[in-house]
């Protein structure tokens, strides 16, 4: 045996293997880099796959994350002694060395014992995050649910626009009669950078037989999440990834956890009547102008409604999100992530991956709040820059009845598909024997939804059809004939000339835009 014994148990401390290595140990150093990297890989994969193991791991991560800490100490520490000991075996191997490799392979196991000791206190709060955060996946809640719930992980690629469910519920009383305060669908578009929001009032009257017919802020109450997910879905016309459920308490607890949060109230909120924990009434005075918020504050904001209504309510909410999107993204908010849900506790609930929970939270904090659109359902015959509602009263109670066409119209242009935007193909809209107008109109609500069309013609007469001049936008086309309804894709005739990427043939047999058919 050559070289220094203590050298050798200090380098296999900085890269477990690289001390028998530096002894000429090749290929038991090899193998000791190895083996752990490709036992970690194996397990994550292994766990990632199997339901049930997944199901384990998140039920009992502290001690799971104990249990890993503990194995790779005792394997580090192995190798760290089997690096000093040589080639030698046996009690013999580690005596008969100089008293300096004695003293380095004692400060060496004492370093080992702080740095995992350290990596187990660093890790134990992200392994009670998981815990919390993810429950719903690790024990299907029995609560407000019925048997047909599927909590599989949803999947997000990261390339593909994620829509998520936020539901506020009142966490007082009897919670399995609980219905959702607030109800907004948070849509970020990962590959444009950009994020939208739209809120669904509460008094949304859901008419689906042998579904759900009640207000929409009953679902969750009756059927859990799977149930809110399916009547949402149905309602935008869109693909719901996920859900987050906070109760008042947590919002609370979040906004006091980044130190409250920012927020430019554009009117005072004057509320006589505003409820309190206990079923009573309070009075609610916030005047205008900017200021800090406090959690408690910032919930009154929220929530108020007596001298407003629930579109203002709405906007209020959105304004409140923002800022907390905002002051996190000031912040160390990785950091400070797991001693947040610490004391936010099983509070706050959600079905998504715990895979993607960094990246989501690392893009939603990256996000510039020019690129956030704010949009809130409203009623028609107010002053409103749009309507999907109709209100009804009477002694059976208030209810607004969604125009399903109108819902989905607002929903197909706040979600638009993020790789359409990205490609940016150039789409001429050419009328081919339709109405007046019918071009143009179809040209305008494309724009809308993230199309770029150059321009509006007028052509020979001809069936309504998607043609492709461009053969490597062919994600555009096929995404422009299922927004018009089904239309055919083919490739441009030879004798039609155009300048665009993409043709738009609309004739006197389009019916009209997917969403026009859902009514």
């Amino acid at each position: 045996m050559t070289g220094s014994p203590g050298f050798a148990a200090l380098l296999s401390f900085l890269l477990p293997g690289l001390g028998q290595m530096y002894l000429g140990r090749w290929i038991r150093g090899a193998l000791m880099i190895l083996v752990p990297i490709f036992t970690v890989l194996l397990a994550g994969v292994f766990t990632a796959i199997a339901d049930p193991l997944t199901s384990f791991v998140l039920r009992n991560a502290a001690e799971v994350t104990f249990l890993v800490a503990a194995t790779l100490f005792m394997y580090h520490l192995f190798v760290v002694v089997d690096a000093f000991a040589g080639k030698l075996r046996g009690v013999r191997s580690l005596g008969g060395r100089h008293i300096v490799d004695y003293i380095v392979l004692g400060l060496v196991c004492f370093a080992l014992v702080g740095f995992y000791a350290t990596a187990y206190r660093g890790s134990a709060p992200w392994a009670g995050l998981f815990t919390k955060v993810f429950a719903p996946i690790a024990n299907p809640p029995s609560v407000g649910t019925n048997s047909g719930q599927d909590y599989s992980p949803p999947v997000w690629t990261e390339r593909e626009r994620l829509n998520v469910l936020l539901l506020g519920v009142d966490s007082r009383g009897d919670s399995t009669t609980q219905n959702t305060d607030t109800m907004i669908v948070l849509s970020l578009d990962p590959v444009n950078k950009t994020a939208a929001m739209l809120s669904i009032p509460r008094d949304v009257y859901i008419d689906r037989p042998g579904v759900f017919t009640d207000k929409i802020n009953a679902a969750y109450a009756y059927g859990g999440y799977d149930l809110t997910r399916k009547v949402v879905e149905d309602l935008l016309g869109i693909r719901l990834n996920a859900y987050a459920l906070v109760d008042f308490d947590a919002f609370t607890k979040i906004v006091d956890a980044v130190g409250g949060v920012v927020i430019d109230v554009k009117r005072p909120v004057r509320d006589e009547s505003y409820p309190t924990p206990d079923y009573g009434v309070e009075r609610l005075d916030i005047t205008a102008g900017p200021q800090l918020m406090d959690g408690q504050t910032a919930l009154r904001f929220a929530r108020s409604r007596h001298d407003t209504n629930d579109y203002s309510r709405a906007q209020r909410q959105q304004l409140v999100l923002s800022a907390l999107r905002t002051r996190i993204s000031e912040g160390d908010f990785l950091r400070g992530l797991p001693a947040l849900v610490d004391r936010v506790g099983s509070a706050v609930q959600t079905n998504f991956d715990p895979a993607n929970i960094l990246p989501l939270a690392q893009f939603g904090t990256g996000i510039d709040g020019d690129a956030i659109r704010s949009e809130v359902l409203y009623p028609c015959g107010g002053s409103y820059p749009h309507c999907e509602l109709q209100s009804s009263g009477g002694d059976g109670g208030f209810y607004l009845i969604p125009d399903r066409a109108k819902i989905r119209d607002l929903a197909a242009a706040l979600f638009y598909d993020p790789q359409v935007k990205s490609e940016g193909a150039s789409v001429e809209v050419r009328s081919a024997g339709a109405r007046n107008g019918v071009a143009q109109s179809v040209a305008d609500r494309l724009t809308e939804r993230a199309f770029v069309v150059s321009n509006v013609t007028d052509g020979a007469t001809g069936r309504s059809a998607v043609l492709v001049r461009n053969g490597s936008k062919r994600y555009t086309a096929n995404a422009l004939a299922l927004q018009l309804g089904g239309l055919p894709v083919d490739t441009l005739p030879s004798g039609e000339l155009s300048s665009a990427d993409i043709v738009v043939r609309v004739g006197s047999d389009f019916r009209g835009l997917a969403t026009d058919l859902a009514r």
